[in-house]
């Protein structure tokens, strides 16, 4: 199935916020829209809700660019250290059913 993609008028209006902003944002390197071959930005639900991360971060908590950069990357960081614990567990508890069976 296609995901759905969206200009950057309709990214910024769902977001919030003004299409310069979401220019700004992706020359930080804080989101990266996928182009169409007319190198149109197309952004997808999940880039849509970074941004509105990202807005929450800037309007609600008072953090800079820079520090939503951080922020992100870290949270990034935390995710995949979340999900290879997660990974761990489950092959864990594989490992001790296995060994109860043998037992």
């Amino acid at each position: 199935m296609t995901k759905q993609r969206y200009t950057i008028r309709i990214a910024a209006e769902q977001a919030g916020l003004h299409e310069q902003s979401l220019r700004m944002y992706e020359r930080k390197g804080l989101i990266c829209p996928q182009r169409s071959k007319g190198n149109i930005r197309l952004f997808s639900d999940e880039d849509i809700e970074q941004i509105r991360f990202i807005k929450r971060l800037v309007d609600d908590l008072g953090v800079n660019l820079a520090g939503v950069d951080v922020i992100m990357h870290m949270r990034s960081q935390l995710l995949e250290t979340q999900a290879l614990l997660d990974r761990l567990t489950v092959e864990l508890e594989k490992a001790q059913h296995e060994q109860t069976l043998e037992r």
